[in-house]
């Protein structure tokens, strides 16, 4: 006995520990409730007629724990300014992304059902249903009530909507009241729900808008784009009327240096204005002359409105303010005022488009996929006829680039077209025939102009362009637009980098026959691993040398790519000359390869004369020619010239082609033969007269152009362009060399190599260094050296100045 006692003790103890609550038998039901579709009205509005009849109060279950088997939650709907009307109900139940409204299923038993006639069941499979005490004893109505309660049977689903439509009369409806609901319940927790509005009385006006803003250029028309002026609560016949003995009227004006231009096409909905209601800046609409135009509608469109920018300036705009009666006045923007212009761009957005030089379109030679195409270019008029196709205009890309192909289209609303998608490509064929090849020139005349009384669109040209470029091009591709009736402008369409760089150095070279040995090496590196394919061929060229077969192939030991001898063979080059060349045999792994060439040696004719001789390097196979072997001189058919431009199959013009725009230069002064087979004297007889700040000079009884003409430096010396003296001493132009690195330029004239640094106070004469009266100086990217510091350094001893004409004479020696 004591032992059960002591449990019955113990036992009641850890119930006393334990909250009472967790005992209770209640549901935690949780909701909230927000209005849809509230609705605004005027005084005239809600006379006699129910609001908030498209208004709906929903509830959205968020929580649904239920404890009890069966479940019943009584909801209030308390309003405020108003009282509930005849069909005030829930509307419906939202579940599983289905409808339930009330009615009967197929068997007759009454309840929320679908369009099926489904009846919809809680969590517990209880039938969902609705009774209210109210409804029985007001004949199933709230009319005239302003709070009703509603009892909802049956355990709710978390995500259920359960709707009800606010269908009620408000007690004062002026302006600036509201009616609002209040939303409770015992049994869910409701959140949100005090106070809602579900209805408004708002003062009576409007608002104007346009679909768009046009473009209109001073003295020129414009046609708008849909002017439509709305109600802000309600519809017209609210508070205007229309036709009969109405008085009221709308009333459109435009802002100073604009007017409106009459045009029978010009409706508002479907009655056409009258002429007679257009007055230079402002059209009345009399309402009472307007009888077909329908008020029953909370918007009016008037479309085909003709502004006019009689004295309005570029960047003005054109704004429109609109009256109607008993409303106040409304302004809305609808044009502005543009220059006759035309404009270039790119998508900036875009990525430039990055393309390998000296390789033709098809990459062949290279493993890159790219297309070659550049940005997608548009040129635009700001204004339909600012393109004046009285005079032409001008594309160019840099020298050195070459336009392989187009993708074109314009746009026009121009009647005929300005050039349609068919003709496109044609047309910027002939254009960059008419470039030669070089620009794309597009003649006056050309293409139609769109008319902008005509209500044309601006034209609007669209083209992508395919690019190659020569081996020894690099950088951005800058497109520019010129010509007379168009303002000089540019954009970066494309950016080509080399697929190999050559790294190489000056040899000073005498003429020794054969066999002479140059004592550097030549490097060519691959731009990428993987980047050169398999049996791409790589040629080295010299002007007026020729190779002999001699010399060693090394490949770096870390990028895995093979060549096919290590030996180097020779082969006509595209100069004329015997060439070297190399040939991958496969392709480099995860390291760019680099490739050396060792032991080089030259054939060199005895008359060649002193001088400098550039270095040529590329590769025929990227270039698209057939060049398969030694014995093999079919270089193809136009190199870089290809697709639509080639200049139909006209071998000289292909050839003149590249020789205009292809440069192979790897390394300028590669060999810098110093000591010529048939020494020159180093003396000269010719007389030269150089004019301070004339942009000639005279050498003998010739007058020459130059680019810079000599001037007096700070200093009070007389400075003359080297280059441009030294070919009036009749010194070859590959004699005179110029290193930008060190910035110094380097004379070859007969047995003398003559050398100057910019900024230093000497000349250097076969090494022998001569001190200068003044700084060697640079000026617009040309050297220049004092009149007798040039003199000595090249044995002209007799030099005169005549300081009343400021010119200097080199007297030739007798």
């Amino acid at each position: 006995m004591k032992k059960f006692l002591s449990m019955v003790m113990a036992a009641a103890m850890v119930v006393s520990l334990v909250p009472a609550t967790a005992f209770a038998a209640s549901d935690d039901v949780k909701a909230t409730a927000k209005v849809v579709d509230a609705e605004n009205y005027t005084e005239g509005a809600t006379k006699d007629r129910p609001i908030g009849d498209d208004a709906e109060v929903q509830l959205t279950v968020t929580t649904a724990d239920y404890t009890k088997s069966d479940s019943t939650a009584e909801i209030t709907f308390t309003l405020d300014n108003a009282k509930f009307a005849e069909g005030f109900d829930i509307a419906y139940i939202k579940a599983d992304g289905e409808n339930y409204t009330w009615g009967e299923d197929g068997s007759g038993k009454w309840g929320f059902v679908n369009k099926d006639k489904e009846l919809l069941t809680g969590a517990n499979g209880q039938e969902i249903s609705i009774s209210s005490d109210d409804w029985t004893e007001n004949g199933n109505s709230y009319a005239g009530l302003d709070e009703a309660t509603f009892e909802l049977k049956g355990q709710l689903e978390r995500g259920w909507v359960v709707a009800v439509t606010m269908n009620s009369t408000m007690d004062k409806a002026t302006k600036g009241k509201t009616a609002t609901v209040t939303v409770d319940s015992d049994d869910i927790k409701i959140t949100n729900g005090d106070d809602l509005v579900y209805a408004a009385i708002e003062a009576e006006g409007i608002k104007a808008s346009v679909k768009d803003t046009v473009d209109v250029a001073t003295e020129e028309v414009a046609t708008l784009k849909d002017v439509k002026v709305e109600t802000t609560v309600g519809d017209f016949k609210d508070f205007v009327k229309v036709g009969g003995d109405s008085k009221d009227e709308l009333k459109l004006k435009l802002n100073s240096g604009f007017e409106f231009v009459y045009d029978s096409a010009t409706k508002i909905e479907d009655v056409a204005l009258d002429k007679d209601w257009y007055d230079d800046d402002e059209i009345v609409i009399p309402l009472k002359d307007i009888a077909g135009l329908n008020s029953a509608t909370d918007t009016w469109t008037i479309e085909g409105l003709k502004v006019e920018a009689t004295s309005a300036k570029a960047g003005s705009t054109a704004t429109i303010r609109v009256y109607l009666t008993g409303c106040d006045t409304v302004s809305v923007e609808v044009a502005k005022t543009v220059d006759y212009t035309v404009a270039m761009t790119v998508d900036e957005d875009e990525d430039v488009p990055v393309i390998y030089s000296g390789v033709d379109v098809d990459n062949t030679g290279i493993t890159d996929d790219s297309n070659h195409e550049s940005l997608e270019v548009t040129i635009k008029e700001s204004f339909a006829g600012a393109w004046n196709n009285s005079k032409d205009f001008t594309l160019s890309v840099p020298e050195g680039v070459y336009i392989a192909d187009v993708t074109a289209a314009m746009d026009s609303d121009a009647e005929p077209d300005f050039r349609d998608a068919a003709d496109a490509d044609a047309w910027f064929a002939d254009a960059y025939k008419e470039g030669d090849h070089v620009n794309l020139s597009f003649e006056r005349r050309s293409w139609n102009e769109t008319n902008p009384d005509d209500d044309n669109d601006p034209i609007e040209l669209t083209f992508t362009l395919t690019l190659v470029a020569d081996p020894n091009f690099e950088g951005d591709v800058v497109l520019k637009l010129e010509g007379d009736a168009v303002d000089a402008q540019e954009v970066t369409i494309a950016k080509f980098v080399k697929p190999f760089v050559v790294e190489a150095q000056q040899n000073d070279m005498q003429i020794d026959y054969r066999n002479t040995e140059i004592p550097t090496s030549v490097v060519v590196k691959e731009a990428e691993a993987g980047l050169w394919d398999k049996d791409t061929q790589f040629v080295l060229s010299l002007d007026k040398i020729d190779f002999d077969d001699e010399g060693t192939l090394t490949v770096d030991d870390k990028s895995g790519l093979e060549i096919k001898d290590n030996k180097v063979k020779t082969t006509d080059g595209m100069n004329g000359n015997d060439s070297i060349y190399f040939t991958v045999s496969s392709r480099s792994d995860d390291e760019p390869a680099a490739v050396t060439i060792s032991g080089i040696q030259l054939y060199m004719q005895r008359s060649l004369p002193a001088g400098a001789y550039d270095l040529d390097v590329y590769s025929p196979t990227m270039l698209g020619a057939k060049y398969v072997d030694d014995n093999t001189n079919d270089k193809g058919e136009g190199y870089l010239v290809q697709g639509l431009f080639a200049p139909e199959k006209d071998e000289e013009k292909v050839k003149d082609v590249n020789d205009d725009f292809v440069d192979y230069t790897a390394k300028a002064g590669f060999v810098n033969i110093v000591t010529a087979g048939r020494e020159d004297t180093d003396s000269f007889t010719t007389k030269v007269v150089v004019p301070v700040g004339e942009s000639y000079l005279i050498s003998g009884e010739t007058k020459q152009e130059i680019p810079v003409p000599a001037y007096i430096n700070a200093d009070g010396y007389t400075m003359l362009p080297l280059r441009a003296v030294a070919k009036a001493l009749g010194i070859n132009e590959n004699n005179v060399l110029w290193d930008q690195a060190s910035r110094t330029a380097t004379v070859m004239y007969g047995s003398k190599i003559i050398s100057m640094t910019y900024g230093q106070k000497v000349v250097y004469v076969n090494a022998a260094p001569i001190p200068a009266s003044t700084s060697v100086e640079i000026k617009e990217n040309r050297m220049f050296l004092g009149l007798r510091d040039l003199g000595n350094a090249l044995g002209v001893t007799d030099i005169t100045w005549d300081a009343a004409t400021k010119t200097a004479t080199l007297n030739g020696n007798k």
